[in-house]
């Protein structure tokens, strides 16, 4: 009996060191968006987005998606994944979102658009992502431990998971 218990612990341990190990946890980083197409410059300065007024525009689209994200990703008993992350957010960044919407008041009035429809946009079109992206609520995971990582200290450091700007036409300018 001791030679198939000594074969039997052999073949256990052999198979234990051929398992795959678990991946090492990725460290929070700004590298989970979404590729996109490359799009050329607008060819006229009125129709792109200085850095300045891109970055407005990024700061709510990151806002609206994650606020999307957390309505769309759900735990296996139904309650909702990211609650508490995008808690989290909001109360990290709520003074760059209150001063967020005054500035991007300013670009959407500028270019004679809707403030509500612009933000209202953003979430439509987030929502669409759910069915094509494999790695949503993944891709959302990653923007949220990155958000709240400590060395993020403003909303405009965060990427949106889906940079919804070209399909919206809010490109940069050419340099």
């Amino acid at each position: 009996m001791k030679p198939f218990f000594a074969l039997g612990l052999a073949l256990s341990l052999g198979v234990a060191a051929c398992a795959p190990k678990p991946l090492a946890e990725k460290k929070p980083a700004p590298d989970y968006q979404m590729k996109v197409a490359q799009v050329s410059a607008p060819a006229s300065k009125q129709a792109c987005y200085d850095q300045g007024s891109l970055s407005a525009y990024n700061s709510r689209m990151v806002q609206q998606e994650m606020a999307v994200g957390t309505l769309s990703c759900q735990n296996a008993d139904g309650s909702r994944k990211y609650d508490k992350q995008y808690g989290e957010v909001l109360a990290k960044f709520s003074g760059d979102l209150s001063s967020n919407a005054v500035e991007l008041k300013d670009v959407v009035t500028k270019r004679r658009q809707n403030f509500d429809v612009v933000i209202t946009e953003f979430a439509n079109r987030e929502a669409q992502q759910r069915n094509t992206d494999p790695e949503y609520c993944t891709r959302l995971e990653r923007a949220f431990a990155w958000a709240l990582s400590p060395s993020v200290t403003s909303l405009s450091q965060v990427p949106p998971p889906h940079d919804l700007g070209p399909e919206m036409n809010a490109l940069p300018c050419g340099k």
